[in-house]
């Protein structure tokens, strides 16, 4: 239980922590897959607390890719699984129940790739089917990204 209470103390702070990293600018690479998601009269740079969760995920992810890649295995220390669907949304219209059940899937995938070392590569490839399911009903900008991130992918 202390354990349960502990991950989940490190995970809001690791989101809080990624939210709060301001400083750098987006890449155009950024600002393309933003467009998609955000109202044009937005401010591009002004980027909710979801997207940043979900942008440090892909990174993660792709960080995950080239260790399971080369052999070694990833963990949640490492990981941590990020509580994006609490944070804001660039556009609240997707916090219904989809988005919410997408959520619940991913978060599954996302604790079974971690919680085993075995069959790692094959959950690893499991999450990522979740983020483009998602996607492809919600903000499909960063599919494109999403589609670099399996295993066998062409870069």
């Amino acid at each position: 239980m202390k354990k349960n209470l502990l991950a989940g103390i490190l995970c809001v702070l690791f989101g809080f922590l990624a939210c709060q990293n301001q400083e750098s600018s987006p890449t155009s690479k950024e600002t393309e897959t933003e467009e998609s998601c955000v109202n044009p009269q937005k401010d591009p740079n002004d980027v909710k607390p979801m997207a940043r969760m979900m942008r440090t995920m892909a990174d993660y992810c792709d960080t995950m890719r080239l260790e399971l890649q080369n052999g070694k295995t990833v963990d949640s220390v490492r990981f941590p699984l990020m509580p994006f669907w609490t944070a804001e949304p660039t556009d609240s219209s997707v916090l219904e129940t989809l988005f919410f059940n997408n959520a619940k899937t991913f978060a599954a995938s996302w604790r079974t790739l971690m919680s085993s070392e075995k069959d790692q590569k094959a959950n690893y490839e499991l999450v990522i089917a979740q983020c483009v399911n998602c996607h492809s009903s919600y903000c499909s900008g960063p599919l494109k990204r999403i589609r670099k991130l399996p295993l066998e992918a062409v870069r």
